[in-house]
């Protein structure tokens, strides 16, 4: 068993197993990654990989868990290379982000401008899924850092480091009666339209749940994939939104208004997610703390590397 050998199974795990795409991921050719599985499971005496015609289609259980040790032997050797000095120098490396539409425009934009301006030399690679995508990306190695909301399961490769909690708010049209209401209530939100996220995101859902726990029956207008799509329904007096304090800025959403209601749901809880028992390259940490002065190393090392 070899390095390479491990290398390729994440890589046609990676790709769906598609052997064209990963043998174009690790810049070789198809019959020299077939020829390494093949020697990989003969070395095992188990087959790793279930066929269908020939191709490879899923993992057999074998398959499964060497597939996670071999990304867990794949990761020593990365943190060799970062702590010997021997991985990619900041002078050519690249910082993989997985990141929240959201996230990206309103916390990630002004950071990943500072952050280049003194850091030219490092690219930021930017990827965008759910919460759940970005932990799973960070997980699989295919993303450095995932910034997003925080995840209702996190993977066990996976720590949090939360940074960020921000209160929600009623995004509303001007003139609209429930500014001039002093006491917002449940009661009070729930006669009107609401512009919510995908039942199928977290956020959606755990809004409506506060409205299910009161008995409170709602109008949900529209579902929308994030705060900008939440924010133009909104402005088309299409419903109510309910949106991150991060994602509204008075000055730039001139059209619109908006009313704390922190007291009626939880907040919103970001965090940064990190691979468990990852050597992180000094710029990554240089690149957290821009995000966030809290997100030092003497922090988030210790999250990362407990264990080892």
């Amino acid at each position: 068993m070899n390095f390479r050998q491990l290398q390729c199974l994440c890589a046609v795990a990676d790709a769906d197993f598609n052997l064209s795409r990963a043998a174009s991921a690790l810049n070789v050719t198809q019959p020299a990654i077939s020829k390494q599985l093949r020697q990989l499971s003969d070395e095992l005496g188990t087959d790793l990989l279930l066929r269908q015609s020939g191709r490879p289609v899923a993992l057999t259980e074998e398959g499964k868990q060497a597939l996670a040790w071999g990304r867990q032997v794949l990761q020593c050797m990365e943190n060799i290379r970062v702590v010997t000095g021997k991985g990619a120098s900041e002078a050519r490396s690249t910082i993989f982000l997985a990141t929240s539409h959201t996230h990206a425009s309103y916390l990630l934009l002004p950071a990943i401008v500072a952050f280049s301006c003194s850091f030219p030399s490092v690219q930021i690679n930017v990827q965008l899924g759910t919460p759940n995508q970005v932990a799973d990306l960070v997980r699989d190695g295919k993303a450095t850092v995932g910034v997003t909301h925080l995840p209702e399961e996190l993977p066990t490769e996976v720590v949090a480091a939360q940074f960020l909690s921000s209160p929600r708010l009623l995004i509303l049209p001007p003139g609209h009666a429930l500014l001039k209401e002093r006491d917002l209530t449940l009661e009070k939100l729930a006669r009107y339209p609401l512009i919510l996220q995908y039942s199928s995101r977290a956020l959606g859902p755990r809004i409506l749940r506060k409205f299910q726990q009161a008995e409170l029956q709602v109008d949900v207008a529209v579902e929308a994939l994030d705060a900008d799509v939440i924010k133009n329904f909104v402005e088309a007096e299409l419903g109510l939104g309910i949106i991150p304090a991060f994602a509204y800025s008075p000055a730039k959403d001139h059209q619109l208004r908006a009313r704390n209601v922190g007291h009626l749901f939880d907040a919103s809880e970001s965090a940064v997610l990190l691979r468990r028992h990852s050597q992180l390259p000094k710029h990554v940490y240089q690149f957290l703390e821009v995000l966030d002065p809290a997100l030092k190393p003497l922090r988030v090392e210790p999250m990362v590397l407990e264990g080892i």
